[in-house]
């Protein structure tokens, strides 16, 4: 499942449903380009997700934290953080994630084995990541290749791995160095306010003003506050995000480049071109037909 073709509904959550009822786990791997800007855009999701770097480099941003995992490494990233990821520096990066609902490792809400050794340790106060090397990165593959094949009893398999990596993130106190303040989870829930805003109105004229008057603080620490979170200011973020969104238009051929400008809040066609060949390289038409027109066919 490309990475770029996320369902992300207007908060950020992610809408798409890992696994089943049955068995709640999902594995998705994905080549993320540099060239063809294939990246996971910010997002969250009520599962905790598995991460494996089977080949290159990734650049992972989960809350305000950015870092880099090379071939081998691994992440786990906690229920309801918000993270993004792209290939870093190589041409490409190969990557596994394995997307997981919480009641697998603890059982239904309620047993001992949730409410003692799962649900204190998934709570938005909690740590948002762990870095994963060794035995621990290697279980994550492992898990990935039993997906994969899906040979017989995989899935009591899989869940004996999740439990090995789950009680060895427990023992080693990895789950508890850090507990997140008061102060902290209001950032992370502004910050999900001030996207949410950007995504419900990226086809509009939006001013600094607008943005920081939702959220109630001035512009100046509107600015500032936003580029400690996402990386970057409020505008560099809208106008990738209205890029990210036209890319999704131009899957088609129907709608000309013109329509696609308008439609993603551009004020003029140049304008939206010079922006799309900066971000990416190409001219629109140009992206279009050397990647779209591939993943198309």
């Amino acid at each position: 499942m490309p990475l770029t073709h996320i369902k992300i509904a207007k908060d950020l959550q992610e809408l798409t449903l890992h696994g089943t009822k049955e068995f709640p786990v999902a594995l998705y791997e994905t080549i993320m380009r540099l060239e063809s800007m294939d990246f996971l855009p910010l997002h969250w999701h009520k599962e905790i997700q598995f991460v494996f770097i089977k080949n290159g480099c990734a650049q992972y941003r989960v809350g305000t934290e950015v870092f880099v995992l090379k071939q081998g490494e691994g992440l786990f990233i906690n229920a309801s953080g918000l993270h993004e990821a792209k290939p870093y520096q190589i041409e490409q990066a190969i990557v596994y994630s394995v997307n997981v609902d919480p009641k697998l490792l603890g059982g239904h809400e309620g047993s001992i084995f949730f409410s003692k050794y799962v649900e204190p340790y998934i709570t938005s106060n909690r740590i948002p990541y762990v870095k994963l090397a060794g035995e621990l990165a290697q279980k994550i593959a492992t898990i990935a290749e039993l997906m994969r094949e899906q040979t017989a009893f995989f899935e009591l398999k899989v869940r004996r791995e999740l439990l090995f990596i789950w009680e060895s993130m427990l023992t080693q106190s990895l789950l508890t160095e850090q507990i997140m303040d008061s102060a902290t989870i209001v950032q992370h829930e502004r910050a999900k306010a001030m996207l949410d805003f950007l995504h419900a109105h990226y086809q509009e004229k939006i001013a600094l003003e607008d943005l920081a008057s939702h959220v109630y603080i001035s512009r100046a620490e509107c600015s500032r506050f936003f580029k400690k979170i996402v990386g970057m200011t409020p505008f560099t973020y809208l106008c990738q995000y209205r890029l990210r969104k036209s890319i999704e238009l131009l899957k088609g051929n129907e709608r000309s480049i013109t329509e696609i400008a308008v439609d993603t809040g551009f004020s003029t066609v140049s304008y939206y071109i010079e922006k799309f060949k900066e971000y990416t390289g190409y001219p629109p038409h140009v992206y279009r037909k050397k990647f779209l027109s591939v993943k198309n066919n």
